[in-house]
């Protein structure tokens, strides 16, 4: 064998050893998924609770004391507007109305009968046969019968009233939300006898420290969620903000309303709701939760790929929430657009090589 053959064998030998030495290097480098940099504002999401009632809602009662005598609505029962709730026993009202029926119709019959005479005595004054005197005195009488008549006028409009009031009916269409007096019990006047609700509104109220309560306005809206139904969530709008605190607790009250389709939604006042308020606290370069190595520690950082390689840079966190962490490096050492590792970062070291993917 010639040396030149030689020679070319032990080139092929040489180059067969080498290629697999370069693939076990490139397989070697660590695979990493990235996600760049980037500057926005961090929202925290709170949530507050409270109980969903009707927007409105009414307790009913009669004006006139009494024994209530029927109660035809139920607890639970949906009811239209004018429809007959309960009734009211009060032996004392039919017989008040018919004297003050009585009285009336006398004081008119004295008031004719005085417009009458004065027509007569002025007629009579024209031929002397009567004198000024006569005619003013009668006229003063129906000036005081006319007062009489208007008096027994309001005590019948007024009995009148009392006994259409012993007869309760719905004042708008909703659900008896509560029964609190039972037939054959005296209801004094103004004692509250059921509670009725509308269906077509809810609202929540909530209590929001004073930072958040400044951060709201009426009208803006606001996520919903009924823990009783899911994970559904509803928008509500802000109807009402106090501008007041509450004594105990420092606390804003704020109301929040509902609209809600009876037919199709399920969410009814007496469920619990969930009032969540996204608020802006930090503006900052952004980047996921996963990315920071050693968050709760005393020296969180990041790794950043740069031509290939990471670099580990020491970062300061402004905030976390939501899965994203705001940020801060000294220098320019991070800026918008940076490729930093979230993934597969646990076992790197600063200026190992690196594939990426996103």
């Amino acid at each position: 064998m010639s040396m030149r053959i030689l020679s070319i064998l032990a080139c092929l030998v040489l180059v067969s050893a080498c290629e697999p030495a370069k693939k076990a290097d490139e397989a070697s480098v660590q695979l990493v998924r990235t996600i760049e940099v980037r500057e926005g504002r961090l929202n925290h999401r709170l949530s507050f609770y409270g109980v969903l009632l009707p927007v409105v809602r009414a307790r009913l009662a009669f004006q006139s004391p009494g024994v209530l005598k029927s109660r035809p609505a139920q607890m639970g029962q949906a009811v239209r507007q004018g429809e007959l709730l309960a009734t009211l026993d009060n032996p004392e009202l039919g017989p008040a109305q018919r004297a003050a029926a009585a009285r009336l119709q006398e004081s008119l019959t004295q008031r004719d009968q005085a417009k009458r005479e004065l027509a007569r005595q002025r007629s009579l004054s024209t031929t002397g046969a009567v004198g000024e005197e006569a005619v003013e005195r009668q006229a003063a009488d129906l000036a005081s019968l006319e007062a009489t008549v208007a008096r027994a006028e309001a005590d019948l409009a007024g009995t009148s009233q009392r006994l259409e009031d012993a007869t309760l009916l719905a004042p708008f269409d909703g659900v008896i939300s509560s029964v609190i007096v039972e037939p054959g019990e005296f209801v004094a006047a103004g004692q509250a006898v059921m509670s009725i609700g509308g269906l077509d509104k809810v609202e929540v109220r909530v209590l929001l420290p004073a930072s958040l309560v400044g951060e709201l306005q009426t009208g803006e809206q606001l996520t919903v969620r009924v823990p009783q139904l899911g994970e559904d969530v509803s928008p509500g709008v802000v109807t009402e903000l106090a501008a007041i605190g509450e004594k105990e607790t420092g606390l804003f009250p704020v109301t929040v309303e509902i609209g809600v389709d009876p037919e199709s939604s399920m969410i009814r006042a007496g469920m619990q709701a969930e009032v969540m308020v996204d608020y802006a606290d930090v503006v900052g370069l952004i980047v996921p939760l996963g990315a920071i190595v050693d968050p709760v520690g005393g020296d969180p950082e990041l790794f950043i790929v740069r031509e290939g390689k990471v670099e580990e840079v020491p970062v300061s966190i402004l905030a976390i929430a939501n899965g994203e962490v705001a940020v801060e490096a000294a220098g320019s050492a991070i800026s918008i657009g940076d490729l930093v590792v979230t993934a597969g970062h646990r076992s790197l070291t600063g200026g190992q090589q690196v594939r990426t993917t996103q």
